[in-house]
C-alpha cells in the first residue's frame, strides 16, 4: 500500500481549509492533533466519496444510469480505482489519529470506530481481501507492507467491522463525553448510536448467506436504538457556497450530459407510474408539456452502437444534480435503506415482524427523503404489493429505486441477491460476465509485492470476477 505520510487538517466545513507545511507536522505525535478538525474532514470527504462515486461508477454498475462517453466502468473494464483506494486509507489514518489524540475521549474514539467500520466495508466490498488490521497500525509500528486480511476476518474478527460497531454502541451508551466538529449530527451521540446499529443491520444482512446472524439482528431490533425517522439518517448535505457545493454543479456541461437515464431504469420504474422518475431524470428533449416521456439508453454501448439512438429521446439526469449547488444529500445511510434491510430480514425469517410493514415504510421514506409526494394508491398496485413467491424481488426492486446515488450500495445488493434483474451490456469488455470487484492498484504489486501475490492467489486471481467471501 502506498502510505500517506503527510496529512492535511481541514477545519470546519463552513470555514474552509488550512494546509500545513510538512515541516510543521510531527508525524510521530498524532495525539497532538485536535480531533474535531479531523472529524469534520472525514465526514466531509467520506460523504463526498459516497455521492461522487455513486455518480461516477456506482449508478452505472447498478444501471440506474448509462454513459455516452465510454467510461470504461460502464463497459465492465473497471480498472483499479486507485484514487478511491488511497483516499479511503487516508481517511482511516485520520480516524486512527482521532483515537490516538491526547485531546480525544471515549466518544471521539467510538465515533471514529463507526466510521472506520464504514470505510473498511467499502474497501473489502470493492476489492475483497485488503490490508486492514496491520494497515490500521501502519506508520506507528513502521509497517509499510501490511498483510492482506480475508473479507471474513475483516467483517467478523476481533477489531473487525462488526466488533467495532458493537463496541462503539456500548461506549456511546455509557459515556458522558462530548464531541465537536460533527457536521453530520452536531454532537448528538444518540443519533450516532442509531447510525452504528443501522450499519450493523446492513452488514449482518450482507454476510447472512455465510453466517447465522439472526440472534444478533433480533437483539438489535429488540433494543430499538435505530433510525426512527428521516431526521436520523446519516447524510451530509452540500452547501450553496464554494467550495462545498455538489461537484457536478461546478463541472463542465459535458460531465453532466454524458450521463443519462439507463434503459434498465426506464424498464423498472416506468410501470409503477412513479413520480420519483421526474426527480431522478428529466423528460426527453422531444417531450411535450403534459405528455412527458422518460427514456433510457442501454448501458455500455460502443460508439457504433450508440449511432442508432436519437439522444434527444434519451433523458438527462434530474435538474437537482446539475442546476442546484446544495440539493444533493451525500448519504452514508438513509432511513429508507434501513427499512428495506429490515423488510428483507423479516422476509427471510432473520427477525420477527412484518416484512410488509417494513417494506412499505421503506417506500414512504424514499419518497420523503426526496421531498416527493407518494401518490394515493401507489402501495396498492399489484406490482408493488408483496405476495408469496416474489417478495424478495419486490423488496430489492424498491430498494434499488431508493438507492439512486447512494454510493455502491445497489451494486453490492445486486451481487448479493441478483435483484432487480440487470442486463449485461451487449458491448461489454468482460466476456459477458457481471463484475464484482475492482482490480488491486498497481502500487500494491510494486511496493507490497509478496503480500499482493498471496492475496491474488487467495481470491482466485486479480480479476473483476473474483467473488468475495460473502457472495460465494
Amino acid at each position: 500500500m502506498k502510505k500517506i505520510l503527510i496529512y492535511t487538517l481541514i477545519s470546519f466545513l463552513f470555514i474552509g481549509c488550512k494546509k500545513f507545511d510538512q515541516s510543521n507536522i510531527n508525524q510521530n505525535a498524532p495525539e497532538n492533533v485536535n480531533p474535531q478538525f479531523l472529524l469534520s474532514n472525514v465526514l466531509s470527504e467520506g460523504s463526498n466519496n459516497q455521492a461522487y462515486w455513486g455518480w461516477h461508477a456506482g449508478s452505472l454498475l447498478a444501471q440506474h444510469t448509462s454513459n455516452l462517453e465510454f467510461l470504461p466502468v460502464d463497459r465492465y473494464n473497471l480498472g483499479s480505482n486507485e484514487g478511491l483506494w488511497t483516499a479511503t486509507y487516508r481517511l482511516m489514518k485520520d480516524l486512527t489519529d482521532i483515537k490516538n489524540s491526547e485531546q480525544g475521549n471515549d466518544a471521539y474514539s467510538a465515533v471514529a470506530d463507526i466510521l472506520i467500520a464504514h470505510q473498511a466495508s467499502l474497501l473489502t466490498d470493492l476489492w475483497t481481501n485488503v490490508p486492514y488490521f496491520e494497515a490500521l497500525k501502519g506508520q506507528s509500528e513502521g509497517n509499510f507492507t501490511p498483510a492482506f486480511d480475508t473479507q471474513e476476518s475483516i467483517y467478523t474478527g476481533e477489531g473487525g467491522i462488526l466488533d467495532l460497531l458493537e463496541k462503539s454502541v456500548n461506549t456511546l451508551q455509557s459515556t458522558t463525553d462530548n464531541i465537536d466538529g460533527d457536521i453530520m449530527y452536531q454532537g448528538n451521540l444518540t443519533k450516532w448510536i442509531a447510525f452504528a446499529n443501522g450499519l450493523r443491520i446492513r452488514y449482518l444482512l450482507r454476510i447472512s448467506n455465510q453466517v447465522n446472524v439472526s440472534t444478533e439482528m433480533q437483539a438489535i431490533v429488540d433494543e430499538g436504538l435505530l433510525f426512527q425517522s428521516l431526521f436520523d439518517e446519516a447524510v451530509v448535505p452540500y452547501l450553496s457556497a464554494s467550495p462545498n457545493q455538489w461537484v457536478i454543479f461546478t463541472e463542465r456541461e459535458g460531465r453532466y450530459v454524458d450521463v443519462r437515464m439507463s434503459k434498465t431504469a426506464e424498464d423498472i420504474i416506468t410501470p409503477f407510474n412513479d413520480p420519483r422518475i421526474a426527480h431522478y431524470y428529466k423528460p426527453t428533449a422531444n417531450s411535450t408539456p403534459g405528455s412527458e416521456e422518460y427514456n433510457g439508453i442501454p448501458n455500455g454501448l460502443s460508439r457504433q452502437s450508440q449511432l442508432s439512438f436519437n439522444l434527444s429521446d434519451v433523458s438527462l439526469l434530474g435538474s437537482y444534480l446539475r442546476d442546484e449547488p446544495d440539493a444533493v444529500k451525500a448519504a452514508f445511510m438513509t432511513f429508507s435503506e434501513l427499512q428495506f434491510c429490515l423488510a428483507e430480514a423479516a422476509h427471510k425469517g432473520l427477525i420477527s415482524g412484518s416484512s410488509t410493514i417494513y417494506y412499505e415504510n421503506g417506500i414512504r421514506a424514499s419518497f420523503n427523503h426526496l421531498g416527493v409526494d407518494i401518490p394515493s394508491g401507489y402501495l396498492s398496485q399489484m406490482n408493488v404489493l408483496l405476495s408469496s413467491g416474489d417478495e424478495l424481488e419486490k423488496i430489492m426492486t424498491q430498494k434499488w429505486i431508493s438507492s439512486f446515488m447512494n454510493g455502491y450500495e445497489a451494486w453490492f445488493d445486486y451481487r448479493r441477491t441478483g435483484f432487480p434483474t440487470l442486463t449485461i451490456p451487449q458491448d461489454n469488455l468482460n466476456n459477458d460476465v457481471y463484475p464484482v470487484r475492482y482490480a488491486y492498484p498497481s502500487t500494491e504489486q510494486a511496493v507490497n509485492g509478496s503480500n499482493y501475490s498471496q492475496a491474488v492467489g487467495a481470491i482466485g486471481g486479480d480479476t473483476y470476477n473474483s467473488k468475495g467471501w460473502w457472495e460465494q
